[in-house]
Parts: C-alpha cells; sequence; structure tokens
C-alpha cells in the first residue's frame, strides 16, 4: 500500500513538474513585441548649397548634404552636419605674452522634416557657415558699421539662417539671400529635397 502512495505521490510530483516546465517554456519563446510606430519614416536626400557671388559673378559654391527620416520620433530625430578647421587666433593680455585660442570654421547644419499634405514635406534646417576675412595686400582695413578694423586682426565671417520650408520631392528653394557687409559680396542658400526610394 505505501508503494502504491509512493508512486502515485511521485507520478503526481513527475506531472506537476512537466506542466510547470511547459509552461516557462512557452514564456521564453514569445518573442518580445516591437514599439508601435505611429506613422511611417520616410527617408529624405536634403542638399543645401551656399553660393557665393560678388556682383554677377559666382565666387564659389559650397554643397552640404544631410540625410533626414520625416516622422522620426526617436531620440534624436534632427540630422547633422559638422564640417571645418579650427583656426589658431593669437590674442595678447595685458601682460604682453602671446596666446592662442581655436576658433571653429566651417559648416554646422541641423535638420528635422515631417509629411505634410498634398505630398510635401515640412523641412526645418538651422544652418551656419563662418570663414576667415583677410584682406588683399595693400587693401584698406576692413570696416563694419563705420567702425574700422586694425590689419593684422583676424575678421570671422558668420552667416546664420532658421528656415522652416514647405517643399515636395524633387523640388529645389533658394531659401535665404544675405550680403556681407565687409565685402559686399551675396551668399545665396538653395535647398533641394528628394525622397530616398
Amino acid at each position: 500500500m505505501k508503494k502504491i502512495v509512493l508512486a502515485l505521490l511521485l507520478a503526481i510530483l513527475v506531472l506537476g513538474c512537466q506542466r510547470l516546465w511547459s509552461q516557462e517554456k512557452g514564456k521564453s519563446e514569445e518573442a518580445p513585441k516591437p514599439p508601435a510606430i505611429e506613422k511611417a519614416v520616410t527617408p529624405l536626400r536634403v542638399q543645401v548649397v551656399f553660393t557665393e557671388f560678388e556682383g554677377e559673378k559666382k565666387i564659389s559654391s559650397l554643397p552640404y548634404t544631410l540625410l533626414v527620416n520625416a516622422d522620426d520620433r526617436g531620440p534624436s530625430p534632427f540630422a547633422a552636419v559638422r564640417m571645418g578647421l579650427r583656426v589658431p587666433i593669437e590674442t595678447s593680455p595685458g601682460s604682453g605674452t602671446k596666446q592662442v585660442q581655436y576658433q571653429d570654421v566651417g559648416a554646422n547644419l541641423d535638420g528635422h522634416a515631417e509629411k505634410a499634405a498634398d505630398d510635401r514635406f515640412y523641412l526645418r534646417l538651422n544652418v551656419e557657415k563662418s570663414s576667415v576675412y583677410a584682406p588683399a595686400a595693400g587693401q584698406k582695413p576692413a570696416s563694419v558699421g563705420g567702425n574700422e578694423i586694425p590689419n593684422g586682426q583676424p575678421i570671422i565671417q558668420q552667416f546664420r539662417s532658421q528656415v522652416s520650408l514647405l517643399i515636395r520631392d524633387g523640388q529645389t528653394i533658394q531659401s535665404t539671400v544675405a550680403t556681407d557687409p565687409v565685402t559686399g559680396r551675396t551668399l545665396k542658400v538653395d535647398v533641394t529635397l528628394n525622397v530616398i526610394k
């Protein structure tokens, strides 16, 4: 009789362990569900071109390309490009000893996009461009707002713009035109958007 009771207890224990093991196995095989995506992300290629003119003559053209995901809800939805140099600038404090500080010179671009109506995109861009101005030999010192800047002192030209554009796939928009107060040169910024397929 003891053997029968012991056999029954052993059978119950084995069945219970099998059931528990199969439940745990089923739980571990369930794949985690991906987070819900509210809108489909659309990859875009955004080209920003800085073109500098002296009168009607084109002096330079600098293109930059950003890859922006429209409707990106991730932790960092902005695309960014940083391109430039660190330029050494000598400074002379009151003690007369020379020191060197470094100034960032180049281009910084940040972009974010969202889908809008009529197959257009709402594109927000922050663009910055800086360069070192050096007067030609024999040229008179630069003057800004009536104040003359002595020769030998570095002059950093800076341009900043924040734009919000409503733009279609394949469209180019001239977003900004600005004139340098020292050189009189005109800077034009063209933006082109293309959907990556």
